[in-house]
């Protein structure tokens, strides 16, 4: 039987600025990288497509007159690291990846899972998921994307030990190519999570012409490499990244041409929140990726600027080495989670745009436990784990927090004088986001102030980052338990029992404390009105495919 099979999602509750997701909200720094459902019934669920992000925009500007060509000047919040999917872990990179790359599956904003250069997939077989790809497509390079293309870039992830991705696909077996537009996936095991993993950078096929060509080089100067709707022309380090129209894109919009609409994308580096606004107000920028939380009240009454804003499916806070002392010891890590009044911080640096997070599981998801509060704020008992661990009178540690953001910087603040408190002092190191992201992927660090954009399903949000050996896993994380129970949820399509799982993980990773979980966030939307047709999205992407500039 072959059925088209979609993930359902619900997106309820939630408010909160993204603080940090790969990539950094209010500029702390992340390298791991929306989100309501699961992947539960992705592998079973049979349903009417949505429209994806490109079409949704499409269908929106149907009611305008489009005005085709034009350079958008979009600002990031910092510089990327690499545009090669196989080893990307940002959230920054992936604002770039996402206009350069198809993957074989995509979102809307009902987050669903919806064709991408795959039409439609076949997963009668629990343990295999057969793609069908859509015919003609052609890499920048000339060069075909067909099934060969396809299995040359999932086995190029499963050959990477040290890729990222290849704990988000590990369940993927081989790859077998039927025909040239057909291809599949033969599974260890049946893997609910496979189909949301596909959604980004595990699913961006990558042209093998192009990779080879550029070998090392192409994870900066990725030329030709995508069949997106840009294609990759330059990037300036420390400056901007230019990438330009694909004349020869297979998506059409609303008017029955090729997308995308506009000629030209420039993404410029502002690391300061304030700098990124006021370069909005000025002109010089079209879009403000992650604008001020202080300025929020006043951008929504601003007729100048169209404002919107999403529940995200990330988390924030305080990554900790594990495996390292201070925080090799447990009673420590907890005697930190109780000492932080989280909800001071939302009132201080978020200006009451958050919710207190609670683990990696965020409000929008069905996994979500609303009654579940892992470390209310209680200094008395953060005395109590430091004499539990061994250091009654405190202890010092070192964070590291991203440089150039002023609401960063007082965040860390707030948290040493919070620290203070009950004895433990805090030192502050501020490094170039790039750096902090290194030192982490390397464990060179004993706390680092960071998040995660999140995922569509829950094992996006805590598989990589909490399961022992996961590629992101940057605090060396090790809990046989936690392993057991997302092992578990990734084997089931039965959407209940997946939730149960998660909140099970959710509230061990919580109590264990390898993260300090503070907020969850936002995705917001903020752009000049000569920007249409723009669809914001709960995984914090900006999607350009469809986007006009009057």
């Amino acid at each position: 039987m072959r059925r088209r099979a979609f993930l359902g999602s619900t997106v309820a509750g939630g408010t909160a600025l993204v603080a940090a997701a790969c990539g950094g909200g209010n500029n702390r720094g992340n390298a791991r990288n929306a989100s309501a459902p699961s992947a539960s019934a992705a592998a079973t669920a049979a349903g009417t497509a949505r429209p994806s992000a490109a079409t949704a925009a499409a269908t929106q500007a149907a009611a305008e007159k489009i005005q085709r060509g034009g350079t958008l000047t979009v600002a990031l919040d910092s510089n990327l690291k690499n545009l090669d999917p196989l080893l990307s872990s940002l959230v920054v990179d992936r604002q770039v990846m996402y206009q350069i790359y198809d993957s074989l599956v995509t979102i809307g904003p009902d987050l669903k899972i919806q064709p991408g250069l795959a039409d439609s997939w076949d997963t009668s077989d629990p343990k295999a998921i057969v793609f069908h790809l859509h015919p003609g497509v052609k890499f920048h390079d000339g060069t075909d994307c067909d099934a060969t293309a396809v299995k040359w870039n999932i086995d190029r992830i499963l050959n990477t030990p040290s890729s990222p991705r290849l704990s988000e696909i590990s369940s993927v077996a081989s790859v077998d190519v039927i025909d040239p537009l057909t291809v599949r996936f033969n599974l260890k095991a049946p893997a609910a999570q496979l189909l949301a993993a596909l959604v980004d950078r595990a699913g961006m096929i990558v042209s093998p012409t192009a990779a080879q060509k550029g070998g090392q080089n192409f994870t900066t100067n990725p030329l030709n490499g995508g069949t997106g709707p840009f294609r990759f022309v330059e990037w300036q380090q420390d400056d901007h990244i230019t990438v330009e129209r694909n004349p020869n894109y297979w998506r059409k919009g609303s008017d029955g041409q090729a997308l995308p609409y506009l000629d030209k994308i420039v993404y410029r580096v502002i690391v300061d929140e304030n700098q990124r606004l006021n370069n909005l107000k000025t002109g010089s920028i079209d879009v403000c990726y992650r604008p001020p939380a202080k300025d929020i009240a006043s951008i929504k009454k601003d007729a100048n600027f169209v404002y919107g804003q999403v529940p995200a499916l990330d988390y924030a806070g305080i990554l900790l080495n594990t495996a390292a002392p201070p925080f090799n010891v447990p009673a420590l890590r907890q005697a930190v989670a109780y000492a932080i009044d989280r909800e001071q911080i939302l009132q201080t640096v978020l200006y009451g745009l958050g919710v207190v997070s609670n683990g990696p599981v965020a409000p929008p998801m069905p996994a979500y436990d609303p009654n579940f509060v892992a470390f209310p704020y209680d200094p008395a008992k953060a005395k109590q784990k430091l004499q539990e661990g061994g250091m009654p009178n405190g202890f010092s540690f070192t964070i590291n927090i991203t440089a150039g953001s002023p609401a960063t910087e007082q965040e860390a603040e707030l948290i040493k004088d919070e620290l203070s408190k009950v004895g433990i002092t805090m030192n502050i190191v501020a490094e170039e986001f790039t750096k902090l992201i290194d030192d982490a992927a390397q464990h060179k660090f004993q706390a680092s102030l960071q998040g995660w954009s999140g995922r569509i399903d829950p094992d996006g949000n805590m598989y990589t980052q909490f399961h022992t050996g996961g590629g992101l896993n940057y605090g060396q994380y090790n809990n046989p338990q936690v392993d057991d129970l997302l092992d578990q949820a990734r084997q089931t399509y039965d959407q209940e029992k997946r939730n149960q799982l998660y909140r099970q993980a959710n509230r061990l990773i919580a109590l264990d404390v390898p993260q300090v979980f503070i907020n969850h966030g936002l995705s917001i939307e903020l752009h000049s009105k000569q920007v249409h047709s723009y669809v914001n999205i709960a995984d914090t992407i900006m999607r350009f495919a469809a986007v006009w500039k009057a």
